[in-house]
């Protein structure tokens, strides 16, 4: 049963992630495109991705 909390839990972090990411994208496009290098977006899509992963987690009662 653990296994199976566990997916639900990574799926639920990779649609919390592409939503936030969406709703980011769709307001600041332009100025993302003019003003950061790419490696900063990498940076920050790697961020949100460990953050949204460990409030998810801990949410689903994962290991402190």
């Amino acid at each position: 049963m653990r296994i199976v909390g566990q997916r639900i839990a990574s799926l639920v972090t990779v649609i919390i992630f592409l939503w936030f990411l969406s709703i980011i994208l769709r307001r600041v496009w332009i100025v993302i495109w003019v003003q950061t290098p790419w490696w900063v977006l990498v940076l920050i899509g790697v961020i949100l991705f460990l953050a949204i992963d460990y409030l998810v987690h801990r949410a689903f009662g994962g290991k402190r």
